[in-house]
């Protein structure tokens, strides 16, 4: 019944979704910590600093994922001369041991999809996290700022956690979209789950198998870290940071 499911084949796409993991963790853990930054720098009374923040947000949210993914991966090595692109970014020992640890034959690219993913899923986050750190009782930031801590205390004691605990159900969401978006850097070769399944059908001609194949572990994946997330969800109710620092 599953005669087209070959060992190989199997394991290939066992390598690609490894490395859909990866690269879904890896970019959930930088995008939520770069969206924090922004949105903590949206609420910056230095207006300079807003404006920045603001552009920010709207370039990377606006921009499609797929357009930022190309961008990094194939724009922006054209900028460099042709010798300083190879030395910087495709042929040096860095990249020789990246491509021996991933498997992934240009390792450059594998980091612009990284990089692309991140700019795109923090500029939702820093508005998530905006939202969520504008819904702290104005009570708590009054009383914060009465009891002599800086900007830099309020933000790390009181705004981050509780902004983020608020702001964690939508932001889980988003991370999980993130997920799916993974799929993405297939278009710049980068040998993740899609990537390995087309290269599947081209192989057997057998496309709806795999689609269905493809459609089950994505939503295997996707229930995992859906429930990693309300795992970690739970630990930031649990804690609440915000009621052991200031009463409500």
């Amino acid at each position: 019944m599953f005669d087209w499911l070959t060992p190989d084949i199997a394991a290939e796409l066992a390598r690609g979704a490894v490395l859909t993991i990866a690269l879904a963790v890896i970019t959930a853990i930088t995008a939520t910590a770069a969206g924090i930054a922004v949105g903590a720098a949206r609420m910056s009374s230095r207006s300079g600093l807003r404006r920045l923040a603001a552009a920010y947000i709207e370039v990377f949210r606006n921009v499609p994922a797929l357009i930022q993914i190309i961008f990094w991966a194939f724009a922006v090595p054209n900028l460099l001369s042709p010798d300083t692109r190879r030395t910087l970014l495709f042929d040096n020992a860095v990249m020789d041991v990246a491509r021996d640890l991933t498997g992934i034959p240009i390792p450059y690219y594998g980091l612009a999809g990284a990089l692309a993913l991140t700019l795109n899923t923090s500029a939702y986050a820093a508005e998530l996290f905006r939202a969520g750190a504008g819904s702290i009782p104005q009570s708590q930031l009054d009383a914060i700022r009465t009891l002599g801590a800086s900007p830099f205390v309020a933000l790390r004691t009181l705004i981050i956690p509780a902004g983020l605990r608020v702001a964690f159900p939508a932001l889980s969401t988003r991370l999980i979209h993130n997920m799916k978006n993974t799929s993405l850097v297939s278009f710049v070769a980068v040998p993740e789950l899609f990537h390995e399944l087309q290269a599947s059908i081209q192989s057997t001609f057998r496309a709806t198998e795999f689609l269905m194949l493809g459609a089950v572990i994505y939503l295997i994946l996707t229930a995992g870290m859906g429930a990693g997330l309300a795992f970690i969800e739970r630990l930031l109710n649990r804690n609440r940071m915000v009621g052991s620092v200031l009463p409500t």
